[in-house]
């Protein structure tokens, strides 16, 4: 009878055996030819080389409009979003609070404000047709 460490030893020794046959025999196959590795490089030379090419962006009064009041939206949401966070943290961790979620609340106020001026400002050019 073989023990159980004779087992063990066994079977770790036929799957090394067995994983050093499967990369003997796919050595060759995973090789590239000299003609894939060439294509692949002339592809990197190519994407290296191309710039990104920016769509104007044009739209109607009313598409502009629409898009407005979905940013304005999207800012509310995101600043309702974000002062809820800083009473969770506080909830969480009272470790220098109030003056941690006072902090967030002002930095995220700073952006919020930031941004809308950003959206009032946003006019981008109506299409020409």
């Amino acid at each position: 009878m073989i023990s159980v460490g004779h087992k063990i030893m066994l079977t770790v020794a036929v799957v090394c055996a067995m994983l050093f046959a499967l990369a003997l025999f796919g050595y060759r196959y995973w090789q590239p030819t000299e003609q894939e590795g060439q294509g692949l490089i002339d592809f990197m030379l190519a994407s290296a080389e191309s710039q990104p090419v920016e769509l104007p962006l044009c739209m109607d009064a009313i598409t502009k409009e629409r898009i407005r009041v979905i940013m304005y939206d999207a800012l509310d949401e995101a600043l309702k979003d974000h002062i809820a966070k800083m009473y969770e943290v506080w909830m969480k961790d009272d470790r220098g609070q109030p003056g941690r979620a006072v902090t967030g609340t002002k930095q995220g106020l700073k952006a919020y404000l930031g941004a809308r001026v950003s959206v009032d400002k946003w006019d981008p050019p109506p299409c020409g047709n």
